[in-house]
């Protein structure tokens, strides 16, 4: 039996909610995305930024130099302010598609419920770590191995949490699985999309990380006329991290297109124009990302700098809308069985 009669025969989907959506459905879609692309940038640069912060902390002590140890701890210092900038900027798109996808979302929500619900104390936890890494970097100078197990309790934590979310999302798009579904472990290896959407997202995060570090490092040595050695080393490890990851993300969203859906993935690869052009455009100018990532591997250009941020905040914004048209694909035969009640 076709995906499309199993859905007609036999949906799980809900579809007696009765619930109106409080206001229009385009402008929620619109608000769905914007409010997406903020949150997304913000929790890019938490968790490269905490990854990055421990590595160069590592980096320090096997090297024994203290350039690296400074690096790493003004990451520490600045990724205090970036997490709760992700956590108030996620909010609004976590609201908005428990409103227009409330038949899919709850219940995939419910499916890994108790790691659901462990979100909260795990974020808590994560926070605290990281909050005591920042303040007891001088106090802890020499008592370092205690020191970076708060750093590493609070990377592993950061980098785990997508995956609840992730899985989440993913569960969403494909209530047919939902009857395989035995809580969040088992989804991790039910649903054929979640680890490529999790490469995708850690590839995403450290090349929009490290176009902040090269800015920001950037702009400090120009501060300091090149007489702090720690910012020379900020923003070339940015640098170098931001063409690295972007060139790795050719290989993840192409690994993620082909664990879709047969139906939805042919809308990407010529069944749709539309589809199809926005996915191409994507590319291309992701390509063209790497190309002037390199160049300013080679030499320092300013005009290269602000070319290369321009494209890569116009990639995410394409990379956004495309997730809600994969979710819009994805969900339009069951829509066709349980619609969401429009505003009255």
């Amino acid at each position: 039996m076709n995906t499309h009669a199993w859905i007609n025969a036999k949906s799980p989907v809900p579809n007696d909610l009765g619930l109106a959506l409080p206001g229009d459905l385009p402008l929620f879609e619109v608000l769905i995305v914007v409010g997406f692309i903020l949150h997304i940038i913000f929790v890019n640069i938490m968790v490269a930024g905490t990854v990055s912060a421990v590595f160069n902390e590592v980096k320090g002590i096997l090297r024994k130099n203290i350039v690296y140890d400074k690096l790493a701890s003004k990451l520490a210092t600045q990724i205090s302010i970036f997490k709760s900038m992700a956590v108030v900027l996620g909010v609004a798109p976590l609201l908005i598609i428990s409103a227009i996808y409330t038949q899919f979302f709850y219940p995939s929500t419910i499916l890994i419920g108790k790691m659901w619900l462990a979100l909260i104390p795990l974020l808590i936890i994560a926070f605290l770590s990281l909050y005591v890494y920042k303040f007891t970097w001088e106090r802890w100078r020499n008592r370092k191995k205690l020191h970076l197990a708060f750093g590493l309790l609070g990377m592993v934590i950061l980098l785990f949490v997508p995956l609840l979310f992730i899985t989440n999302v993913a569960s969403m798009l494909q209530p047919e699985l939902w009857t395989q579904s035995r809580g969040f472990w088992s989804s991790l290896f039910t649903i054929p999309t979640i680890w490529q959407r999790y490469m995708h997202f850690i590839a995403a995060s450290f090349a929009v990380m490290g176009m902040f570090m090269y800015g920001w490092g950037s702009r400090k040595q120009a501060e300091d006329k090149g007489n702090n050695p720690v910012w020379f080393e900020y923003a070339l490890y940015g640098k170098k991290m931001a063409a690295l990851f972007t060139v790795l993300q050719l290989a993840a969203g192409p690994l993620l297109l082909v664990s879709m859906d047969k139906h939805v993935r042919s809308m990407f690869m010529g069944g749709s124009l539309f589809h199809t052009c926005l996915l191409l455009l994507s590319i291309l100018l992701a390509m063209v990302l790497c190309w002037l990532l390199l160049k300013l591997i080679k030499k320092d250009n300013k005009r290269v700098f602000v070319t290369s941020l321009t494209i890569l905040l116009i990639v995410v914004s394409l990379m956004s809308w495309i997730r809600h048209e994969v979710r819009e694909l994805y969900l339009a035969p069951y829509m066709e069985v349980a619609p969401r009640t429009l505003s009255k």
